[in-house]
């Protein structure tokens, strides 16, 4: 062989691909000798198997095994072998990759080079089998070998697939020590291919601890290098689904693992993963069926590849599955967990507790078996996980009847407050309710008998934790550079006539839209922690208003109500009877606002009944109420009540969310008067209430841009914008308002240094919040409660243009008299009495915080 000499042509078959498939391609059109060739195709292998088309690489490396043979060295065989065993295990023949690879091992000199990678290629096709123990045993003896031989590379390579195997056995710190190893042996050979490798699982260790954001930092930069390399990596699109997944960005995971579907063409052991990951992500989608379809196909192809770790997973994410369908089974969940109760993973701490709770109501005691042995974890791991065996102990306290189940409780959510603090983007500190939401239940389900102070202490502990701090949007060109497209897009689709063009620029936006909230997702929190408000904190908040606090405990609605001091509890109804009213008191208000002659006295008597019962005979006429209701009541029209008609109403999705705004004070005088392009009346309030106002600012047509209304709402006493608004389901943090050259979002409110003390939104949706979990949520309102605004005035639902004008002039008559947001709004209640469509607005539109 001419050139390279076959040792260093496998070495370029790693480092440089595409030059070593030239130097082989021809060696094996035009050599005659067995070794060399048996090099050539060896290396041709090599390359074709890294390049994804396995089928073509065990072509080769057959042939070289071959041609191998029919020389007289061992070695050459052995080394030969080893590589097929790799290349047949990623072709999903593990029984036969596993053959060849313990062949590859017995036939290799003892002294030689060859046999300590024949072992290390022996632990890596048993770390895909999920046999992470025996893996780690053979790396025990390559690495000393390597290290003797000064193989500096070859040690760097088994360094950073024992940390590989030590990962799953929950080993963190010797694998951190593996890999830093590793880094500055490839470092020093400058093996930058084989060094992003390293950076993979050093990304990994960041998520198993639970840093998130820098795990997505990490993931997101890596994807960019190996796309500057043209090497599509499944790997790492696996593992980066993984972490969104935990994130509880289930709809990012799931393209995630849809765009590395088509690389598994040529690559059945890796469809089986990317099926079991689909499957995950349409699990919290809230798919279950799609979900449990594509583990049951990924269980059989692990089964057929004799993976049993990985088959134990797809068991698991099919177990949840059917058990979210109501098809879930207590003799699969004990024998999944009884599969798993040597596993140190998260996985077998979730499958003991599946199995804990399947048996919970059935058989306590074998109950507790297994929800104690998922509680072991409880001071290990990240905060995550600490908190998911947290409930764990919970649930065991519980079911056993013993005391103490609150005090577990409040360890998982202080876990969870943690990992809640790590996280910089507002989204992904919302989705912790998603984790919450199982302690949250136990909190007030034991918080109940205890009596009114701790039911409103416990449901607070776990609701709007994510209003709890300011959280500043990152300073980035990247993400400004996106949202300005995203802003110019937007402005294009609103002017766009043609709907198929239509459907392109918003498919293009809801790209960029992706990116950014990726980007918002890799940036870390502050690490501050929240407090809950005390009682007594809260009974010198409230002075003269009351507070009724509504609890759903078990599907019953509960409300607390704290008055002069004094706190009551009380049962209201089921829960679904108020969902019921809500809706179809909404219904007749959005049909009321169009015009339509509908009664409205039967609707509000039926909301008063389902929604405060009792409550409503506790009310004294004229006192203030702050309603502080779950997640999901946030949207209902509380104005609409007769009890609360005609008084100040203020709602918070917390006692501790409104104490906090209670304590804001405005940072200066300044009024703001937006009106935004495009409104029917032409914001016909905006001009009119601004002339009498001193020390405002006036913004309207042309001048109402993004930045010039972003800067004037910075440190504002008051601010009102009139503008169209839009809320985004699938999408809050880009809920908006349009203004001349596109949409202010959320994302924009993040972006003050200081909000507006007071703000009205009489944009229609402006004060809808996407309910996460039942315990948090996300939206334009929320967000400026968040960010310090202390009151917000915003409608739940479509408004009528010409009344809503009206609606506004009668509220900032009572603004300008120095009355608070609710009491303005209370009186605009009152004097749209006598005009229907005027009333139904007014009663659609919400004060929410305490200004």
């Amino acid at each position: 062989m001419s050139g390279p000499t076959g040792q260093d042509l496998l070495r370029l078959a790693v480092t440089e691909p595409g030059r070593a498939a030239d130097v082989a391609t021809r060696a094996v059109a035009t050599g005659t000798d067995p070794e060399e060739l048996s090099y050539a195709h060896h290396a041709l292998g090599i390359v074709q198997r890294d390049r994804g088309d396995v089928d073509l690489a065990l072509v080769h490396l057959r042939r070289a095994r071959q041609l191998a043979r029919r020389t007289s060295d061992a070695d050459r065989v052995s080394d030969v072998r080893a590589t097929l065993g790799t290349a047949l295990a990623l072709h999903g023949e593990s029984r036969a990759g596993l053959r060849e690879a313990d062949g590859a091992v017995e036939m290799a000199s003892a002294r030689g080079p060859i046999r300590p990678r024949a072992l290390m290629r022996r632990a890596y096709v048993l770390a895909r089998l999920g046999q992470h123990s025996a893996a780690i045993a053979d790396l025990q003896q390559a690495i000393p070998k390597f290290r003797r031989a000064g193989d500096v590379v070859w040690e760097a390579r088994a360094l950073n697939l024992r940390a590989y195997a030590r990962l799953p056995r929950g080993d963190l710190v010797g694998a951190e020590d593996d890999l830093r190893q590793a880094e500055a042996l490839f470092t020093r050979h400058e093996a930058h291919l084989e060094a992003l490798a390293v950076v993979h699982n050093l990304a990994l260790i960041q998520f198993f601890r639970g840093d998130l954001p820098g795990a997505l930092a990490a993931f997101a930069d890596l994807g960019e290098r190996y796309a500057e390399l043209g090497a599509p990596h499944l790997e790492l699109a696996l593992d980066r689904a993984t972490v969104l997944l935990v994130a509880g960005l289930c709809d990012e995971a799931a393209q995630v693992v849809g765009a590395a579907a088509v690389w598994t063409a040529r690559r059945p052991q890796e469809r089986a993963e990317v099926l079991l990951m689909r499957a995950s992500a349409r699990l919290g989608q809230g798919d279950p069926e799609l979900a449990l379809a594509d583990a049951q196909v990924a269980r059989r192809l692990f089964a057929r590849q004799h993976r049993d770790w990985w088959r134990t997973r797809a068991d698991l994410v099919g177990l949840q599955a059917r058990i979210d369908l109501g098809r879930g089974s207590r003799r699969a969940a004990v024998a999944l967990a009884d599969s798993l109760a040597d596993d140190r993973s998260e996985d077998g701490v979730l499958a003991a507790l599946v199995a804990g709770r399947e048996l919970a109501d059935m058989d306590p005691a074998g109950a507790s078996t297994y929800l104690s042995r998922a509680a072991r974890r409880r001071h290990h791991g990240n905060p995550l996980s600490r908190s998911t065996a947290w409930l764990a102990q919970a649930l065991d306290l519980e079911v056993q009847g013993r005391p103490r189940v609150l005090q577990a409780v409040g360890n998982g959510l202080d876990a969870l407050a943690e990992h809640r603090a790590s996280l910089g983007s507002p989204e992904l500190r919302a989705l912790t309710a998603i984790h919450s939401a199982d302690l949250a239940a136990l909190a007030v389900r034991h918080a109940l008998p205890r009596g009114p102070r701790a039911l409103v202490h416990w449901s607070d502990r776990g609701r709007a934790a994510s209003l709890s701090e300011p959280v500043a949007a990152p300073s980035d060109p990247v993400i400004d550079g996106l949202l300005a497209t995203i802003r110019g897009l937007s402005h294009r689709i609103a002017e766009e006539p043609d709907p198929a063009r239509i459907q392109t620029l918003t498919r293009e936006r809801a790209q960029k839209e992706r990116e950014v909230r990726l980007a918002w997702a890799a940036t870390s929190g502050s690490g501050g922690l929240a407090r809950t408000t005390s009682p007594e904190e809260l009974v010198s908040r409230l002075g003269d208003r009351i507070l009724v606090q509504l609890v759903n405990v078990d599907a019953t609605l509960y409300a607390v109500v704290v008055r002069d001091g004094r706190w009551r509890k009380v049962e209201v109804g089921p829960l679904a009877d108020a969902h019921k009213a809500m809706d179809r008191a909404l219904y007749g208000l959005r049909s009321a606002t169009r015009g339509r002659p509908i009664d409205l006295s039967p609707l509000a008597l039926r909301l008063e009944s389902a929604l405060l019962g009792p409550v409503a005979r506790l009310l004294p006429v004229d006192r203030s109420v702050v309603v502080s209701p779950p997640a999901a009541f946030l949207g209902a029209p509380w104005g609409l009540i007769p009890s609360l008609h005609d008084r100040p109403v203020s709602l918070t999705p917390s006692a501790t969310a409104w104490v906090r705004a209670a304590t804001a004070s405005p940072s200066s005088t300044r009024t703001v008067f937006v009106a935004g392009p495009g409104l029917p009346t032409g914001g016909g309030e905006v001009v009119a209430v601004a002339a009498l106002r001193p020390d405002t600012t006036t913004l309207v047509g042309a001048s109402s841009t993004v930045g010039s209304v972003r800067s004037a709402l910075d440190g504002a006493g008051l601010a009102h914008i009139a503008a169209h608004g839009t809320f985004r389901h699938e999408s809050p943090m880009f809920s908006s308002l349009q203004l001349a050259d596109g949409p202010l979002t959320v994302d924009d409110i993040h972006r003050l240094e200081r909000p507006p003390h007071r703000i009205v939104l009489p944009a229609c949706r402006s004060g809808v919040v996407a309910d996460i979990g039942g315990q948090d949520v996300i939206g334009f309102a929320s967000a400026l409660l968040t960010q310090g605004t202390a009151g917000v005035v915003a409608s739940i639902a479509d408004v009528d243009d010409a009344a809503t004008v009206q609606v506004m002039l009668a509220l900032h008559a009572g603004l300008a008299s120095g009355q608070r947001l609710d009491e303005a709004l209370a009186g605009a209640r009152r004097s749209s009495y006598g005009d229907p469509v005027r009333h139904a607005t007014a009663v659609l539109f919400a004060a929410m915080g305490a200004a």
